[in-house]
């Protein structure tokens, strides 16, 4: 069925109210490029963490910046618009299993990108959030995957509990449950690294 661009909710929407991920994904879909950038925004941190989780940090980046391109290729082809985040998941997941199995034959070069799309996609270009607390950073380390993943997406990347939730195919009630466990987990581990240093210390000092 088609769909009449002049029937859409307007992108910006009132004051306050956040456009919803359908309604950005149909006007993308219709060649509005601040739509897909404004979903790129919302999710392009959650994209890093997944593939982080897979490749590394090293090569996040790249696979996020694959991932990206590729669901804005794809997206003529998404069949329901209100499952946006959960479609851009597997697609992040995809492309970094695929990235992991390519490394394991040879180096893979860094990804080309579309120097149209860069243009208009300015968030495709925006570095994520840099853990530069070392303490934080060792910390989360230490934490269960599936508890630092929203820790990180909430606290570093400051993306709301829903979206999350939408992201990772998890009840927001879940989500609520890992973050409140996540921060537990975290003081509990810089506590210990905190006393080792303080060991470490006592014996320079001896």
């Amino acid at each position: 069925m088609a769909i009449e661009q002049e029937n859409l909710p307007a992108i910006s929407g009132e004051a306050g109210l956040e456009t919803p991920d359908e309604v950005l994904v149909v006007a993308a879909i219709l060649g509005d490029f601040a739509a897909f950038d404004e979903l790129v925004s919302r999710y392009r941190p959650a994209v890093v963490r997944a593939a982080q989780a897979i490749v590394g940090r090293d090569d996040a980046e790249d696979v996020a910046q694959d991932a990206l391109l590729l669901a804005f290729k794809a997206l003529p082809s998404i069949e329901d618009p209100q499952k946006f985040a959960a479609w851009l998941s597997v697609i992040a997941r995809h492309r970094a299993l695929r990235f992991t199995s390519r490394e394991s034959v040879r180096r893979r070069g860094r990804v080309e990108l579309d120097e149209l799309l860069l243009e208009n996609l300015g968030s495709l270009a925006r570095p994520f959030f840099d853990e530069e607390d070392e303490e934080l950073a060792r910390a989360l380390e230490n934490v269960p995957a599936d508890y630092a993943i929203v820790l990180k997406l909430h606290f570093l990347d400051e993306m709301p509990l829903k979206r999350i939730a939408a992201f990772l195919g998890l009840p927001l009630s879940t989500v609520k449950w890992r973050v409140h466990r996540a921060k537990k987990l975290a003081r509990r581990e810089i506590e210990l690294l905190r006393g080792e240093k303080w060991k470490e210390r006592k014996r320079f000092l001896n």
